[in-house]
């Protein structure tokens, strides 16, 4: 029972403010949703509330014969909550896998940052009232974080790079009581921003892309220092030096650190000859997908090679050939760019997601006008006053180009960690435990620099370089800083978490229509079970396969799939390949659903 319910709400008190918007902003309203047997514990229904002060939703869920209610929309990108997945107290969004506590409204697991808004409800005569103030039924994230906020000169938490990790860190430590300086470092010059969108989404506005503004730091009192660079850490004094753009070197004292460097674009190998010419492209930044963007909607830019067949590879390609619009803003009327993906597999992401899958990705890339070359090695760049002009292969080929996009993936940001007393793993990336501290007292990593335990499959050295598991490695951070380290008790309307303990999840945008959401973790993409329409519709379920049972899931056109299985491994329910080897919803014996099946 997931549906909208749209109905006109009676008023079941009448409040001057339903005939006098200037009512005073404490006056509440009241309405009338149901009736107690509309819901059954376990469900949840979306209704509308219309007056003629106030034209909202809210999300109404029964769990132990209470009723709670909260904003409809996900605190993340504001998609429908009702299509999500309620399980055990824990409400997972549909989508991108955001999850809240049903008791609370907390959020409990990333993508997002911030808490759903909770409203009050009555129960009168049977029925279930909502009680509310109109303009916090307009508002669709919560804060913790007083208006009044004092902050003490300690205990310090100095926090270095500004990303998923980084910033989720900073902000769970305030949601949560941290009541101490937070100095919050990044060589970026802007906010801290959601870097995803860069290649699903690069013509979307700088301001749209921001986690948070101005005014929410300076409420925190997080100090944010941009456009620095921390230089060194004595990792014995605890004392980091850094230089802010512009300014003298300057140091600070830390009693708690948090290593959030995060990644870079990997460079063309230095034995390709022309990487160092002009147009050649990579994205990172805010600023590189400003620049990207400016240079393909010049009339001169024609040609475009993107070299790799990574995410965003991908993700780019499908923009190129499908979001691009003309000057009026329609995609029909949209400049044609000739787009070329040279890359070194056989089809794009097979690594990823196995063979079957990338062929039909590339299918669908090359019938929006794409042209691939597989199992291909750039030999050489070559231009004209100094700038690219054609990628030349090792079979001989020559491919014209205006524009080069190097997306052959990313390295970690560790040159500051270099000669440290860190403990690394044999592939250079900070090695971490259940609580993500390193070797080293009191210093923490998180994010794509680490390598961690990835507890709902008892792994123990893992590294998921996804948006969502930076967040929750930083979520997890503050939680050790504030129960192990501070020894802040538990309880209260949030427990801390004492591990590390979430599902990576993913998602990646191919094109405006195509829409790929992956739960789970697994090497072997060509162990897979696989049912639906890859070659039509592409609308299809994968189950990846590791010693019998399945160990991630990806899924096209099936919400919210991917989220319930997500809740199947959080709560430790081994699936067996004979449970969907038949039936792609046999995972679903595992846990109690109240909601239909995905269709």
């Amino acid at each position: 029972m997931m549906d909208t319910i749209k109905s006109t709400l009676t008023t079941i008190t009448g409040s001057a403010q339903d005939h006098n918007p200037s009512a005073t902003s404490n006056e509440q309203i009241r309405h009338q949703l149901c009736q107690v047997n509309d819901l059954q514990n376990g469900q949840m229904k979306e209704f509308e509330v219309k007056t003629s002060i106030v034209n909202a939703s809210v999300l109404l869920i029964k769990q132990d014969d209470k009723f709670h209610a909260y904003s409809s929309k996900c605190c993340h990108y504001k998609l429908p909550l009702a299509k999500g997945v309620l399980i055990n107290n824990r409400l997972r969004c549909f989508a991108h896998g955001a999850c809240f506590r049903v008791d609370t409204g907390d959020i409990e697991d990333h993508p997002g940052h911030s808490h759903l808004p909770k409203y009050n409800v009555e129960i009168v005569d049977d029925q279930v009232i909502l009680v509310a103030r109109p303009q916090d039924l307009e508002k669709w994230e919560r804060s913790k974080i007083p208006d009044d906020l004092v902050v003490e000169s300690r205990p310090v938490v100095a926090i270095i790079g500004a990303g998923a990790g980084g910033f989720t860190c900073a902000d769970t430590l305030r949601q949560n009581g941290f009541r101490g300086r937070i100095l919050l470092f990044t060589r970026e010059g802007t906010l801290p921003y959601d870097r995803v969108q860069l290649s699903k989404q690069p013509l979307k506005k700088p301001q749209d892309l921001l986690l948070r503004d101005h005014p929410f730091f300076k409420k925190a009192k997080i100090d944010l220092m941009l456009d620095t660079n921390v230089t060194h850490i004595n990792w014995t004094t605890k004392n980091l030096t850094f230089q802010t753009l512009g300014k003298q070197l300057r140091s600070e004292q830390y009693d708690y650190l948090v290593l959030a460097t995060g990644l870079h674009s990997r460079r063309l190998p230095s034995s390709i000859p022309g990487g160092d010419l002009r147009s050649i492209f990579y994205l990172r930044s805010m600023e590189d997908a400003n620049n990207l963007v400016n240079k393909v909607k010049s009339h001169e830019t024609k040609n475009i090679v993107i070299i790799g067949d990574s995410f965003m590879a991908l993700e780019i390609c499908g923009w190129l050939t499908t979001g691009l619009a003309g000057p009026n803003g329609k995609p029909e009327d949209a400049e044609k760019k000739n787009v070329s993906v040279v890359m070194q597999l056989k089809a794009p992401m097979m690594r990823i997601f196995g063979e079957r899958i990338a062929g039909a990705l590339q299918k669908i890339h090359e019938n929006n006008g794409a042209k691939f070359y597989p199992e291909a090695h750039v030999t050489e760049l070559t231009g004209e006053n100094n700038i690219v002009k054609f990628v030349q292969l090792a079979t001989g080929e020559s491919i014209p180009c205006d524009l080069v996009i190097v997306a052959i993936g990313s390295e970690t940001c560790t040159e500051l960690y270099k000669d440290s007393p860190l403990e690394l793993t044999e592939d250079q990336f900070i090695k971490v435990n259940d609580h993500l501290e390193t070797s080293v007292d009191h210093v923490l990593a998180v994010g794509d620099i680490s390598k961690y335990p990835l507890r709902i499959f008892n792994l123990d050295e893992v590294n998921c370089q996804h948006w969502q598991m930076a967040c929750s490695s930083g979520h997890q951070a503050a939680d050790t800083i504030l129960h192990h380290y501070l020894g802040q008790p538990k309880g209260g309307s949030r427990p801390l978490k004492t591990d590390f303990y979430t599902t990576p999840i993913y998602w990646t945008t191919q094109n405006n229509k195509t829409t790929i959401r992956y739960a789970g973790y697994t090497r072997d993409p060509e162990n897979v079970v696989i049912h639906g329409d890859l070659d039509g519709e592409f609308k299809f379920v994968a189950y990846y396969i590791v010693d019998g049972y399945v160990r991630a899931v990806a899924q096209s056109k099936y919400d919210p799939l991917s989220s319930e299985v997500a809740e199947v491994f959080h709560h430790k329910r081994n699936i067996r390949k004979e449970d969907i080897e038949n039936d792609m919803h046999g995972y679903r014996k595992y846990l109690d659903f109240k909601t239909k099946k995905p269709e």
